[in-house]
């Protein structure tokens, strides 16, 4: 709501995706969250007689998960820079360049895949 006030009295020149981009964030992270996640847990060993249930809390590591939302967010907001055409030369992880937003993507993917795979080589250990 804020940022959508902002662009109706102060920054006219902002896109609707502008805007919207902690929600497109938000959304984006959860979606990869989840795709990477039930991708790595294909790579988990199963055991036919399991006692007891595992958790997935024991072996978080959320460091890497609001690395990939930072990622993610610097990846979108790089994508839009570059969209809108309002890439600037000063700070570059903001430059809107093709560069930057490949990178961005990439470490957010990669991010990611350490968060699920610290996970299931846990529960893989856990079950050896």
């Amino acid at each position: 709501m804020v940022l959508a006030a902002l662009k109706l009295t102060v920054a006219g020149y902002w896109s609707w995706w502008r805007v919207m981009l902690p929600s497109l964030v938000f959304l984006g992270h959860n979606a990869v969250y989840l795709l990477v996640g039930f991708l790595c847990f294909c790579w988990l060993k199963h055991e036919e007689n399991e006692e007891e249930p595992t958790t997935v809390q024991n072996h978080s590591r959320a460091g890497y998960n609001i690395a990939a939302l930072l990622f993610l967010f610097l990846f979108l907001d790089n994508l839009l820079r570059r969209a809108e055409g309002q890439g600037w030369k000063g700070f570059w992880p903001c430059s809107g360049r093709f560069e930057a937003v490949v990178l961005f993507g990439m470490l957010s993917l990669a991010a990611q895949f350490v968060y699920w795979s610290r996970i299931v080589s846990g529960l893989n250990q856990k079950h050896a």
